[in-house]
């Protein structure tokens, strides 16, 4: 049996340790593959492919075209034919403009997010997969930060991205782009490439293809050390969340209507994802907040509207909530 190219043991060494750190999948259970035709998402695929067998996963594959290129029809067929070919099931969603002007609100690039999980998770349960899987790098996780820090976010913000987050896996947060690229080219596996990634709209694709750049030319190293800054940030937040769920039940007056949510407060999971929150509303004591520090009150705030199922205020209104002054 010939054994697997050093790059991608590579990378699947990076995503079993990932995996493990976060305790999941379990044997017997599926997990469908987000799948674009880039080299981060097929580099996943072959990653978990190559764990699968032993732990007792089974794999499937989903791709979204989203309709909003030229060749992108192309590159889901590109998809669903690589699926074939290593014998998984796979699914093909395709947007419909509706699909995503329900979302215009949150501009183009929200728009484009928020649409493709609302079919991925849908494409996931038909599969009968309990896990939905995306190729996000160490180097997403570096520009997250960054792109959160230009927002003026706090700490939470600052942790960027889990590798679980509810029933999303993110096994690559530790493996560089550069390192998904050796792995396909290792495999003899072509990837496609998107070409609206190269423009220089979205301002993810500016700090992508010139601030980060500039910070690893100033010091070698800074995309890691942003990604470590996301972990420190993560395992605060973590620390966090006993004192911000026992803060906020002594701080609600009459309690909070509808269930309590099943995913602990911090939680986050992308637009579509299914959830098990109540829809409520949390009614928050006035004077027990104000006699709360202000690092504490603006999580409690959060924690309840997450609780609650409402959508979590930003940093201004959060600040208008406790009567704070306007920067």
């Amino acid at each position: 049996m010939t054994r697997a190219p050093a790059e991608l043991r590579l990378v699947a060494d990076r995503a079993a340790k990932a995996l493990a750190a976060a305790g999941e999948p379990a044997a017997g259970d599926g997990v469908a593959v987000a799948v674009s035709g880039g080299a981060d998402s097929l580099a996943l695929l072959h990653a978990l492919r190559a764990l699968a067998g032993p732990r007792g996963w089974w794999l499937a594959v989903v791709t979204v075209d989203h309709g909003l290129r030229p060749g992108s029809a192309a590159d889901a067929a590109f998809v669903a034919d690589h699926a074939k070919t290593l014998g998984l099931p796979a699914q093909v969603r395709t947007l419909a403009p509706a699909d995503l002007d329900q979302h215009r609100k949150a501009g183009p690039e929200g728009a484009a997010r928020a649409a493709r999980y609302g079919a991925l998770w849908p494409a996931a349960d038909e599969l009968g997969c309990r896990w939905l899987a995306t190729g996000h790098t160490l180097d997403d996780q570096a520009e997250t930060v960054l792109l959160q820090l230009l927002r003026g976010a706090g700490p939470d913000g600052l942790a960027g991205m889990t590798v679980r987050g509810g029933r999303l896996l993110r096994p690559l947060l530790g493996a560089h782009r550069a390192e998904t690229r050796a792995c396909c080219a290792a495999i003899g596996l072509e990837w496609r490439e998107d070409p609206t990634n190269a423009g220089d709209g979205p301002l993810r694709n500016r700090v992508r293809q010139r601030l980060l750049p500039l910070l690893e030319e100033l010091r070698p190293g800074a995309t890691r050390a942003l990604a470590r800054t996301a972990a420190l940030a993560a395992d605060e937040r973590d620390w966090l969340d006993q004192l911000v769920a026992a803060t906020l039940a002594a701080t609600l007056a009459g309690g909070v209507d509808g269930q309590a949510p099943s995913d602990p407060p911090w939680a986050t999971l992308p637009d579509g994802a299914p959830t098990a929150r109540g829809a409520g509303t949390a009614r928050l004591d006035p004077e027990a907040l104000a006699g709360l520090p202000v690092a504490l009150a603006r999580r409690v705030v959060r924690a309840a509207a997450r609780q609650a199922g409402r959508p979590v205020p930003d940093a201004a209104a959060t600040d208008r909530i406790l009567g704070l002054p306007a920067d």
